[in-house]
C-alpha cells in the first residue's frame, strides 16, 4: 500500500510528463486499486498494454524523481514544519534569525 502512496505523490509531481496512457493507467493503479484485467478493460487495450504502460511510467516517475527531487523537498519540508510546531516563538524567531544570518553570508556560507 505504502507504494501505491508514493506512485500517487510522484504521479501529482510529475504526471504531466507522462503520456496519457501511462498517466491513466498509474492513476488507476495507485488512486483507485484497480488491477490489470480492470484497466485493459476500461481503457480497451490488453492486459500486457497496461503492464508496459504501468512500467515504462513508473520508471520515469522515479527518474524524476531521483534527478529533481520534489518528493524529497516536500518531505523534508514537512518534517520540518513539524519541528517547527513543536517549539516556541522564541526558539523559532533565533533559528529564523540563524539561517537569514547564514543566507546573507554571515558565516562564510
Amino acid at each position: 500500500m505504502e507504494k501505491h502512496v508514493e506512485l500517487g505523490y510522484l504521479l501529482d509531481l510529475y504526471g504531466a510528463f507522462l503520456t496519457a496512457r501511462q498517466r491513466t493507467a498509474l492513476e488507476q493503479t495507485a488512486n483507485e486499486d484497480c488491477s490489470l484485467s480492470e484497466i485493459a478493460q476500461m481503457e480497451g487495450i490488453s492486459r500486457q498494454g497496461v503492464r508496459d504502460a504501468l512500467l515504462r511510467g513508473e520508471a520515469q516517475l522515479y527518474d524524476m524523481e531521483s534527478k529533481l527531487g520534489l518528493l524529497s523537498i516536500h518531505r523534508g519540508l514537512r518534517a520540518l514544519r513539524e519541528e517547527l510546531s513543536s517549539l516556541d516563538k522564541d526558539t523559532i524567531g533565533k533559528r529564523l534569525d540563524a539561517l537569514i544570518e547564514i543566507s546573507e553570508g554571515g558565516h562564510g556560507v
